[in-house]
């Protein structure tokens, strides 16, 4: 399929996804990567999929410099007498309820840099963040941070750490749209990419932009299965790609075989 996806990402008619809230919101914190070297690579990401990988681990940051500010704050009034109405645990509670997040087997994931057994001092276990050996994590962090996309896979791009929508899934392969980009991915458990299938090419006349659940699902059923021809054929029927370009895909795939395997 590698022709396929490669064509339709070059021949794709300009989208939104370069004047996008994901692209402005990277564009004005990619700065926070440069202070973390295990992910500073991405402050370099110029394909969509890798700013929205990298607008994860900037929302991540994010919220722990954010929890950690108010838990100080609250410990200081606390200290010089100033006697809190609520708990601890339901003031974060009502203070983060915007913050984003993940579902986990566990609770709420709001640090997805750090492990679940990190992330419970994030998520409830606040007084560990004033104590040895937790309070390091205020500053010198970097040494406990994890690849979060292998380690909680294809999960995380279903949160709220992203704006993509989940359409659905088989054999450990998530599919999910991306408006912005007109986009499918298709990731794998190791929260990877499997594929991206760029829609709308430059040759396909007046699309249309409804509907696209609907629209897209064939051609991701078709992907699951490991059928071209049906992927090829959905993409064409569902007016997400022109028959021109199908045609030029397929010309171009006839070619390469001969010259690779003759007549």
């Amino acid at each position: 399929m590698g022709i396929l996806f490669d064509t339709l990402e070059k021949r794709q008619k300009q989208n939104s996804f370069e004047y996008s809230a994901e692209m402005s919101f990277y564009l004005d914190n990619r700065g926070i990567l440069g202070e973390i070297p295990t992910y500073a690579h991405f402050m370099k990401a110029d394909q969509s999929f890798d700013i929205i990988r990298a607008n994860i681990i900037i929302r991540a940051v994010l919220n722990k410099l954010t929890i950690e500010k108010l838990c100080v704050e609250r410990f200081k009034r606390t200290k010089v007498g100033q006697v809190p109405s609520i708990s601890l645990v339901d003031y974060m509670k009502e203070v983060c309820s915007q913050l984003p997040f993940m579902e986990s087997e566990k609770g709420k994931i709001y640090v997805p840099i750090f492990s679940h057994t990190l992330n419970e001092i994030y998520s409830y276990d606040y007084e560990k963040m004033f104590i040895l050996p937790y309070k390091a994590l205020l500053k010198d962090f970097e040494g406990l941070t994890v690849d979060p996309f292998d380690y909680y896979g294809s999960k995380i791009f279903d949160s709220y750490f992203t704006r993509l929508v989940y359409v659905k899934e088989k054999g450990g392969v998530k599919a999910f749209y991306d408006y912005d980009a007109e986009a499918i991915y298709m990731i794998n458990e190791q929260g990877r990419l499997d594929a991206k299938i760029a829609l709308f090419d430059r040759y396909l006349k007046n699309p249309a932009h409804t509907h696209m659940l609907d629209r897209i699902t064939p051609v991701i059923d078709a992907y699951l299965d490991d059928d071209l021809t049906a992927l090829e054929n959905a993409l064409v029927d569902n007016k997400l790609i022109s028959s021109r370009l199908i045609l030029w895909i397929r010309s171009k795939r006839e070619q390469e075989y001969k010259k690779n395997f003759g007549e």
